[in-house]
């Protein structure tokens, strides 16, 4: 059960993480598109919350600490996003932002102790 809830905050980290990198790149910044992203991507977006959701319901449960959830959510978000960003959208990382991401991860490492 342990390993079914963490691969659901996983799941919804990573939908989550998808879907920015998802609009940047197959849509323009406008409100048309924007509105056309969401609808076309609504399933998506709705899939990940109630998965995340039920995770988080049966983390508190079980794990009886949702801020060790938030930081996995959080980390994986953040790597993911990062990795789309350098492999879909060509985009340059700074030192800062893996800085940023090793302090999440320790971080999460520490609330799980």
């Amino acid at each position: 059960m342990k390993l079914l809830v963490i691969g659901s905050i996983l799941f919804g980290a990573i939908v989550f993480a998808l879907l920015p990198i998802l609009s940047t790149y197959f849509f323009q910044p406008s409100l048309k598109d924007s509105i056309k992203f969401n609808v076309y991507f609504l399933p998506l977006n709705f899939l990940g919350n109630v998965v995340l959701a039920w995770g988080f319901i049966q983390g508190a449960k079980l794990f009886g600490n949702t801020v060790m959830l938030s930081g996995i959510q959080l980390g994986t978000n953040a790597i993911i996003v990062t990795a789309l960003s350098i492999l879909v959208l060509h985009q340059k990382i700074s030192m800062y932002s893996i800085l940023g991401i090793v302090l999440i991860v320790i971080g999460t490492v520490l609330l799980n102790k």
